[in-house]
């Protein structure tokens, strides 16, 4: 069985499911009610296979892992993690709480079935292909089997909760933090195999840190020889006398013995990794470890033959068995050994040049990667119970190829091949900042985490957000090694040309000490190649079109046919309810900035590509690289190729068009240019000319100046397009001036209000989303609109306006459902929340004039329930504007009243 959804609420920075709450069309579940109260849990849904955790910082992605091991386990749910912005958070006598934990568990095979159904005692006429298990306030244990549209509650006594645990899956981690050790004593892995061997002196136990130490220490006597003859004192009748130096040396060699200089996380972690390299020696390798006893014995006797022979059939069976290279892409050569040094067994490498290293030579990251494979390969499956791998920021050490190749080991944990010595899949839970740790053939795996404001805490991203989290690349089907819309301000490009050349120039100027305005943070921007012009509108529609919380997107076009077509749709009437995908001060064409740039084309063409921009010089040189590079051609053969040839083809042409018209002059040749190979050899002729700057004759010391100018151009207007586009990220919210609005209102009403106070604040509010037209999405406005005509008729707030609001409580409950309406509208369907989109009506009610009934909620028993809700039309801006305009002619008249 694997884990389909775990269940948390009160736990950390887990509160409770705030949208749920807020959401009329929810019928609770029985695990949900508190007292009679609802309280969601929050639900996180797993992938059966590999589940990848992503979020801001501070977001909840640790907690999550933590929370899915507690909720398995039961164990270490302390009081401690009770979220502290939950209301039923309390130091209170009798009241104290421990978070609450639910799991659903799908998939189960036929024994596992078969123990459940004898564990709490199912009756064998009821089917089920799931079961849930709740803790709630860690002893009260209830499974839940659905049945009919509805669930049926098992307790579980304390006889039968070790009987479930003993059902549920084990908990593996891997050790994101434990990295292989450059050496181990070979004394101490024939401990780790031989648990009665101790026939070892201490000193052979030793690590070469701690050796190195005593040896250090020994030669202070050796400098020093009064020293020998003061500390013999020690044991004489003139202790008074004894050298303070003699003393501290001496202690330093017992600290050593004892290893009292490290701290228990210290011992804590060398242990890890001594474990580590007793799995790959023997648990992978296979080596005996009495092998390993005769390879210290020769070592000591001087015997070095026998100890090269031990060594080389070592080296063997980690060649044979370790089969590391399939899962290192960067070197197919890579090749680990070991060699015999003193009592060690130190780890070498060997990459594709053929020289060998040590670990201290190479990346960490290297070290870190072999580490989780080998807890990938030495880890022995659980013979009767099915597993959990999880897994936190794996990335944090390594490079971003590594990344893509840790996605393999997952793949092996989750999917095992014919022949693993894993003998059932494991279910796999990690988290990640990082784009790279992103399966890009599979977004579904994909959960974003986000936390709210105050004591919303975190959700899990249900609505069209997420796709702003899923590798972009993805819905065309290229490989880049950029992802989108992960948070920042993304720069859409037409080709992958573009985002070389943007990238590399960038790298240039900062390297050269480029002001920040005059450059881009690549920190700060992602730079998102589209494929071609025409796939960018609708690429941008998709991050931003379809949700009510939209990223910061900027476009750069060329000035040709394509760009023009390009920008016309952005500007059309494609987007949501027929507004422009994106406004026009967050798309730029290259054109726009001709009078800027320095250009050699034809002053009257308005055709213009980035490559235009790069001086001509650089870019015969760069084409000059690219055709002996590419096509391996001798500089005699496209010698030819002069900036006098290619201006005599610039007219009405880009640079690139006339330089490859140029090649065509010689078509016995059959030369052609390649926009991504000119590009990256573009980048490589600026670099080699900024390393020889000073003897660089005028023309090219002129060209290098040149591209400096125009990329800082370039780089400057889009620096101002990203400030204004990251602008409206950071201002405040509708949802959040809603609720600041409904606090003042509540806060001066706390009992009760009268229904005149009620039109005002619901006045105010329309005032708020008339002055957020422009910034705001407006599926967002058009909902929020809705709740307020239904709280207006439900309230009957201008029928005697005088009267008080009845129901206040429940009219409060609305104000909360306002503040959200935006966000419910742009969430996705989910099985409890069916919808059939089709219009109903009760004969048996009278259905209120112009109020359309297009939702019909079927609950848990199949039952339906009919909800009243007007039909949210496509309206135009200018539509919005005038309910709006309306709305506060109707305040004003009032007030003048």
């Amino acid at each position: 069985m694997y884990l389909k959804t775990v269940f948390i609420r009160f736990y950390k920075s887990f509160n409770d499911d705030f949208i749920r709450k807020n959401n009329n069309k929810v019928k609770p579940k029985p695990w949900e009610k508190i007292d009679n109260a609802f309280y969601p849990y929050i639900e996180v849904p797993l992938d059966p296979k590999i589940t990848t955790i992503v979020g801001a910082n501070e977001s909840g992605k640790s907690h999550l892992l933590s929370a899915i091991e507690k909720a398995i386990s039961g164990n270490n749910i302390e009081r401690s993690d009770f979220c502290r912005y939950s209301h039923f958070f309390t130091v209170k006598q009798n009241e104290l709480k421990y978070p609450d934990f639910g799991t659903e568990w799908s998939d189960l095979s036929k024994s596992e079935e078969v123990s459940l159904r004898k564990i709490i005692e199912i009756p064998e006429n009821i089917i089920f292909d799931r079961f849930l298990v709740f803790r709630r306030n860690i002893s009260n244990i209830i499974v839940y089997l659905p049945e009919k549209g509805d669930y049926r509650p098992y307790r579980i006594g304390e006889r039968q909760v070790s009987e479930l645990q003993s059902l549920l899956p084990e908990i593996l981690r891997i050790e994101s933090d434990v990295a292989l050790p450059s050496s181990v004593p070979i004394k101490k892995l024939v401990h780790l195999g031989q648990e009665k061997y101790l026939d070892s002196r201490r000193f052979e136990l030793l690590d070469r840190e701690q050796r190195n130490r005593i040896v250090d220490a020994l030669d202070e006597f050796s400098d020093n020889p009064e020293l020998v003859t003061k500390v013999r004192l020690f044991w004489g009748e003139n202790k008074d006398v004894v050298d303070p130096d003699a003393i501290e040396t001496m202690k330093s060699i017992i600290s050593a013995l004892d290893e009292a200089v490290f701290s228990l996380n210290e011992k804590e972690r060398r242990d890890k990794e001594t474990n580590l390299a007793y799995k790959l020696i023997c648990k992978i390798a296979q080596v005996d470890t009495n092998a390993l006893l005769d390879l210290a014995g020769a070592i000591k006797k001087g015997m070095q033959g026998y100890a090269n022979g031990i060594i080389e059939k070592i080296n063997r069976q980690l060649s044979i068995n370790l089969n590391f290279p399939n899962y290192w892409v960067q070197d197919r050569n890579f090749c680990l050994k070991v060699m015999a040094r003193d009592y060690d067994l130190v780890f070498t490498i060997t990459d594709r040049t053929g020289t060998e290293y040590s670990f201290e030579e190479r990346s960490q990251g290297l070290r870190y990667f072999l580490s989780y494979y080998i807890q990938y390969r030495s880890h022995e499956p659980h013979p009767n119970k099915t597993e959990i791998l999880l897994m936190d920021e794996p990335d944090a050490y390594l490079s971003s190829q590594a990344q893509q190749d840790l996605l393999k080991v997952f793949d092996l944990f989750a999917i095992p091949a014919q022949g693993s010595h894993l003998t059932h899949p494991i279910q796999v839970v990690y988290v990640t900042h990082s784009p790279f740790l992103i399966d890009k053939n599979h977004a579904e795996r994909i959960r974003v985490l986000r936390k709210g404001n105050e004591d919303e805490g975190t959700r899990v991203v249900k609505d069209a957000a997420k796709n702003h989290y899923e590798p972009l690349r993805s819905s065309i089907g290229a490989y880049v090694g950029e992802t989108a819309f992960i948070g920042n301000c993304n720069l859409m490009v037409e080709g992958i040309s573009d985002q070389i050349l943007i990238a590399g120039a960038t790298t240039y100027l900062r390297a050269n000490g480029a002001p920040n305005l005059e450059t881009l943070d690549l920190n700060q921007i992602t730079i998102v190649q589209s494929g071609s012009a025409s796939h960018i509108p609708y690429l941008v529609y998709l991050a931003r079109g379809r949700d009510v919380e939209q990223p910061a997107v900027i476009v750069l076009l060329d000035s040709d046919n394509s760009g023009n077509e390009a920008k016309k749709q952005l500007l059309g009437k494609g987007g949501q309810h027929r507004r422009p995908v994106l406004k026009e001060q967050f798309i730029l064409q290259l054109t726009d900035l001709k009078e800027e740039f320095s250009l050699v084309t034809d002053p009257l063409t308005v055709k213009i590509e980035i490559e235009d921009i790069i001086p001509l010089s650089i870019c015969i040189q760069a084409t000059k690289f690219y055709l002996k590079e590419f096509l391996q051609l001798d500089e005699t053969e496209f010698c030819f190729l002069t900036e006098d040839l290619v201006l005599k083809k610039l007219a009405n042409q880009t640079i690139l068009d006339a330089i490859q018209a140029s090649l065509l002059e010689f078509p016995d040749k059959g030369l052609q240019i390649n926009k991504v190979g000119f590009a990256r050899n573009v980048i490589q002729v600026v670099n080699e000319w900024k390393q020889k700057r000073d003897s660089l004759d005028k023309h090219q010391s002129d060209a290098l100046q040149v591209f400096e100018k125009n990329f800082r151009v370039l780089f400057k207007k889009l620096n101002i397009m990203q400030r204004r586009a990251r602008q409206r990220l950071t201002d405040e919210r509708l949802s959040q001036k809603i609720e600041r609005l409904k606090k003042d209102f509540i806060a001066l009403h706390p009992i009760s209000a009268r229904r005149e106070d009620g039109v005002i604040l619901l006045d105010e509010i329309e005032v708020i989303l008339e002055n957020n037209i422009e910034n705001e999405a407006i599926k967002e406005i058009e909902a929020i609109k809705n709740a307020l005509q239904n709280l207006r008729r439900d309230y009957k707030l201008e029928i005697d306006m005088s009267k008080t609001i009845d129901d206040y409580i429940g009219f409060q409950k609305g104000l909360e459902i306002i503040k959200y309406a935006g966000l419910l509208a742009s969430q996705e369907e989910t099985p409890d929340e069916p919808q059939a989109k089709k219009s109903a009506t009760s004969e048996s009610e009278e259905v209120p004039e112009k109020v359309h009934i297009d939702n019909l909620i079927v609950d848990e028993h199949q039952q339906v329930i009919i909800e009243q809700v007007p039909t949210i039309s496509e309206v135009k801006i200018a539509e919005v504007s005038n309910n709006s305009t309306k709305a506060n002619q109707r305040r004003k008249s009032r007030i003048r009243s």
